[in-house]
């Protein structure tokens, strides 16, 4: 018999109170073994919401580590605690949970190790849920682009809903990466270099009020930072190919 794998679910948290609750109230609870919130020191009410939500286990950090220093300690705390599977998805309603079995199964059925949300499934589905509209050509734009240096076939590389394995996990080294948005995308640049199985599934959105995504000057800021790590993804892969040539070319002149 196969060891039953372990699946927690990480909800990295700040200034969450007014989801948070109803969240939890609608959340898939028979597909995880445990769940585990991160408050990243709020300036509202989240942490001491979430210490009164039966069954949900709550970390709060000493100072504002940022998205992806908050991530980080999630993931830790997830793996310390004997994740296989960990479901990354935000407890503020931006992503709604009905993507979660069809990721689990793309990893306990069909082998992948790390699955990611595509929001372009449904355009006009996306639009309606609150996405605004001169964000939807510059994120399929970039991720186009991000699709040709990374040969790899995702729809959406810049979106929040993500699984992730333990074996993933354990061939990056995540703790290394940003502590802000980027760390995400750096992820999955890590996860091309030490090929990695990577999916996808359609994921359902809920952009209301101000939680409508980054502002245009962060999108921009954000925007430039990945093509940082394009480039250098870019000029590993030329290094390769130089070295695989230099290598055939030794082994001509010894015929």
């Amino acid at each position: 018999m196969t060891k039953k794998q372990k699946i927690i679910a990480v909800f990295i948290a700040y200034n969450a109170e007014r989801t948070l609750a109803k969240f939890w109230w609608e959340f898939p609870k028979q597909y995880f073994d445990e769940c585990i919130l991160v408050d990243d020191v709020s300036k509202d009410n989240t942490f001491m919401i979430a210490q009164k939500l039966k069954g949900l286990k709550s970390y709060r950090n000493s100072v504002n580590l940022g998205y992806g220093g908050n991530l980080k300690r999630a993931l830790a705390i997830a793996l310390s605690h004997g994740a296989d599977i960990i479901v990354d998805i935000h407890p503020d309603g931006e992503y709604k949970p009905s993507a979660i079995p069809l990721a689990l199964k793309k990893i306990q059925k069909d082998g992948f190790e790390f699955v990611m949300g595509n929001r372009f499934t449904n355009i006009a589905g996306l639009l309606k849920s609150g996405m605004r509209a001169w964000k939807v050509l510059p994120l399929l734009t970039l991720s186009y682009i991000d699709r040709l240096i990374l040969g790899l076939k995702i729809t959406d590389f810049h979106q929040g809903f993500r699984v992730y394995t333990r074996n993933l996990l354990k061939k990056v080294s995540f703790e290394k990466n940003s502590n802000n948005y980027l760390f995400s995308f750096e992820l999955i640049a890590q996860s091309v270099f030490n090929k990695v199985k990577i999916g996808e599934v359609p994921v359902e959105t809920n952009y209301v009020g101000k939680k409508r995504g980054a502002s245009f000057k962060n999108s921009v800021k954000y925007s430039l930072n990945t093509f940082k790590v394009l480039a250098f993804i870019y000029l590993q892969k030329l290094a390769s190919k130089i070295k695989c040539l230099k290598g055939q070319k030794k082994i001509l002149k010894q015929y």
